[in-house]
């Protein structure tokens, strides 16, 4: 069986952005590392608006260009998760204890639902997360099987 994984949005934008991203090159080695192991990505479905915010807000690409990209995002190996009951009082609970926002929450609930390694490259994220098991930096990723 497949180890799980989940990534957010400051991860994944890295896999098909390639204008002033800061830790590309980490972020296309744990893609490499995805596509060649038994490694399942999961996401909630939030992900997906996140990154057409992102592609609108970021780049040039016109309406039909974010479309594309995010139409190539789904066929990545990823899994994309619906928000379930558990999943979103968990959110909540890791948001006001964290002080983090509900969408950035749902990725970490996310990951402790699945109980598996949760990717980062948001730093400010990262460090008011850092307390909880198996959360990771995109640039200090190493094994995250």
């Amino acid at each position: 069986m497949a180890s799980k994984i989940v990534v957010d949005t400051s991860v994944l934008i890295k896999w098909i952005k390639t204008r002033d991203e800061e830790l590309r090159s980490e972020a296309l080695g744990l893609l490499g590392v995805i596509q060649r192991e038994p490694l399942d990505v999961t996401v909630p479905a939030l992900l997906l608006y996140e990154l057409g915010n992102l592609l609108l807000r970021k780049t040039r690409l016109d309406s039909g260009g974010i479309a594309a990209a995010i139409e190539h995002v789904l066929h990545l190996p990823i899994t994309v998760e619906n928000p379930e009951p558990g999943v979103l009082r968990r959110s909540a609970r890791l948001g006001r204890e964290l002080k983090l926002t509900f969408y950035d929450a749902s990725f970490l609930a996310l990951a402790e639902e699945l109980d598996c390694v949760f990717v980062t490259a948001d730093r400010r994220l990262f460090n008011a997360a850092r307390g909880l098991p198996r959360v990771r930096h995109l640039s200090k990723t190493g094994s995250v099987g």
